[in-house]
């Protein structure tokens, strides 16, 4: 537990890293952006879908990664199991706490609070952390390795992710559910979460939370009017999460737009309305989230 609440103090070179990128990449955007074609770009938007594109965000990612993350601690011993909404709360409350500091925070405050408030042992929650972020991997490429199917398709990297995810999953499956291993809370907790298989459930769901931000690119560059083939929402997604495993300031500021804005220029895009697109869609993800974050930990715990 003092590992999972001290390990942000130490990568603060990282962290500083993320902030010089991100400096850089907006000193570059504002060199080579055309701020007037900018503001008549984001002037056009369509906020009906933007506003559309909340709503899917809100209602399906909130239900689709609170079911990934109830699956994994179903295996877990606890005090008091955690509901349905006690997640909900605990998982806006973590993302506003990554928006708003450095290091992903809010990862911390997923162990603390569910450790407190629920009494499921840290060791656990921190393993059951670390598969999300596995299953979260599995999942993305699944979806894009779909994605690669669809006639016309930008296939060679979504194809790629496709199958190194599938081979992820065959993996799993013919690993003895129960491997002898060494002796340790976290690693026994692992062992645990897969010869329970909570991580097949999670996965599923996991599913659906990607192909409800596939949905919220497309919603996105609809609002922005950019016409693409669904073959590059995925690109656009792809190319997001590669972003976002660099060093990255709060909220991923400059590093989102950055992923989004290469994917948008590669497949033809201006860079213009590409740059706008990265705004909302940023915007999609951040506010709604942050605000019902906000709530989250004002809201006493009953």
């Amino acid at each position: 537990m003092n590992e999972a609440i001290a390990a942000p103090r130490t990568r603060w070179p990282l962290r500083a890293a993320g902030w010089l990128i991100a400096v850089a990449l907006v000193v570059v955007a504002a060199r080579r952006i055309d701020f007037p074609a900018l503001g008549s770009a984001l002037r056009a938007t369509a906020w009906g879908w933007v506003v559309l594109a909340m709503v899917c965000a809100v209602i399906g990612n909130t239900l689709a990664q609170t079911r990934r993350w109830q699956a994994l601690l179903e295996p877990i011993p606890h005090r008091q199991r955690a509901s349905f909404f006690d997640l909900v709360r605990v998982s806006f409350a973590s993302g506003a706490v990554s928006t708003l500091l450095p290091a992903r925070a809010g990862e911390a405050v997923r162990v603390i609070e569910l450790k407190r408030r629920r009494g499921y042992p840290a060791g656990a929650l921190i393993a059951a952390q670390l598969a999300e972020k596995g299953i979260q991997a599995i999942s993305l490429g699944l979806v894009l390795g779909i994605c690669a199917l669809l006639p016309g398709a930008w296939a060679p990297p979504l194809a790629l992710a496709g199958a190194v995810a599938a081979v992820a999953v065959a993996l799993l499956a013919v690993l003895p559910r129960h491997a002898p291993g060494v002796a340790g809370r976290f690693l026994d907790a692992l062992r645990t979460l897969h010869a329970e298989r909570s991580w097949v459930r999670s996965l599923l769901w996991s599913m659906v939370s990607d192909a409800v931000d596939l949905l919220l690119v497309g919603l996105c560059l609809r609002a922005l009017g950019i016409d693409v083939h669904p073959g590059v929402w995925a690109m656009v997604l792809l190319s997001i999460n590669l972003a976002l495993l660099l060093p990255s300031t709060p909220g991923h500021f400059g590093i989102l737009e950055a992923g989004a804005v290469w994917a948008l220029t590669t497949a033809g895009v201006a860079a213009e309305p590409a740059l706008a697109f990265a705004l909302v869609y940023h915007a999609v993800n951040l506010v709604p989230g942050t605000v019902l974050g906000a709530l989250a930990i004002s809201v006493p715990w009953k």
